[in-house]
């Protein structure tokens, strides 16, 4: 954990991923770097605290939530899973 945050109560973590996944699912177009980047802060997690959870390096997530590379759907899977999270295909809506 983090150690510049104070540690929340289990109710104050649940509410805040509560907040996040109604976030995500408001704007399901926004990139694969800034999701993962959210979830990550959301969950209060260094850059490596995160890839070792994900099972991923440390560098690879730091390239991604850069924007520096892409991640494959593998990896992506992987990035989006401690939300419960999966790689997806969303229909854009047509501007009215």
């Amino acid at each position: 954990m983090d150690k510049r945050f104070n540690p929340s109560t289990p109710i104050e973590q649940m509410e805040e991923r509560r907040a996040l996944a109604e976030a995500l699912a408001a704007d399901p177009a926004m990139p694969v770097p800034a999701v993962i980047r959210k979830i990550r802060a959301t969950l209060r997690l260094t850059i490596p605290e995160y890839a070792r959870l994900c099972g991923v390096s440390p560098r690879t997530l730091q390239d991604i939530e850069r924007g520096e590379s892409s991640p494959t759907l593998t990896t992506a899977d992987k990035l989006l899973k401690p939300m419960g999270m999966s790689v997806g295909a969303v229909k854009l809506r047509r501007p009215e």
